[in-house]
């Protein structure tokens, strides 16, 4: 299956830069800047997940990408990449989450956020400059449903997060435990894998983790060919 990699919040397609530069040795691999970003259109703001699904399905279908895909998303587009497998599931073979947001992950920390803190933080999030609703994107996916039962593996970094000032890094760090092992059981079988050296920046920090990820999980399930390459499992 072609691999199509969604980059984070604000994040143009260099994000992917290691990881696309090894992969495409392996098969066909696609990454691309969201609308508002990089060499991309403008669009009207503000935009959610459904749009970027949107928006995703008719590039792919211009670029003359059939299905099946295999979708890596990273941060926010771990958001998108749910949320298209949930809406398309005839049209995915498999899915790689890099450092996904959880869709629910923003009410459990507010939860133990200040008034002013939940303020700040939401000021901040939405000035991004691809003009996201992010609040309304974590509605957005939830209300998608569940992903279909394709491979699934979820890369989670094993160094700390650095946390806004104020936020209690051990209550933190320990609320972002849980989400990302969720995220692994959204579907049977679905795998859970540590970059034990890097933070949250993945596929900067270490694409010797997500790289083998994405065809390690497709091997697993009989869509990669054991013993083919270095990444087999």
């Amino acid at each position: 299956p072609t691999v199509v990699l969604e980059a984070g919040l604000a994040d143009d397609l260099s994000t992917w830069d290691s990881v696309l530069s090894s992969v495409s040795s392996r098969t066909r691999t696609c990454a691309y800047d969201r609308a508002n970003i990089g060499a991309s259109d403008a669009a009207p703001t503000p935009r959610t997940t459904t749009d970027m699904v949107d928006d995703l399905e008719h590039l792919l279908a211009a670029a003359d990408e059939p299905p099946p895909y295999l979708l890596v998303g990273f941060s926010f587009g771990g958001l998108v990449v749910q949320q298209f497998a949930a809406t398309h599931p005839d049209d995915v073979a498999g899915v790689v989450l890099v450092e996904s947001n959880h869709p629910d992950e923003a009410r459990q920390f507010e939860a133990h956020l200040t008034p002013r803190q939940i303020r700040d933080d939401r000021a901040e999030v939405a000035a991004n400059p691809e003009g996201v609703d992010v609040l309304k994107s974590f509605d957005e996916v939830r209300a998608a449903g569940r992903m279909p039962a394709v491979p699934l593996v979820v890369v989670t970094a094993g160094a700390p997060v650095e946390w806004p000032p104020g936020w209690n890094p051990k209550v933190f760090n320990r609320l972002r435990s849980r989400p990302q092992a969720d995220l692994a059981a959204l579907v049977p079988g679905g795998r859970q894998v540590f970059a034990r050296q890097g933070g949250h920046r993945g596929p900067d920090a270490q694409p010797g983790v997500v790289g083998p990820a994405i065809p390690g999980g497709l091997a697993r399930a009989g869509l990669w060919p054991l013993g083919s390459s270095r990444w087999s499992p």
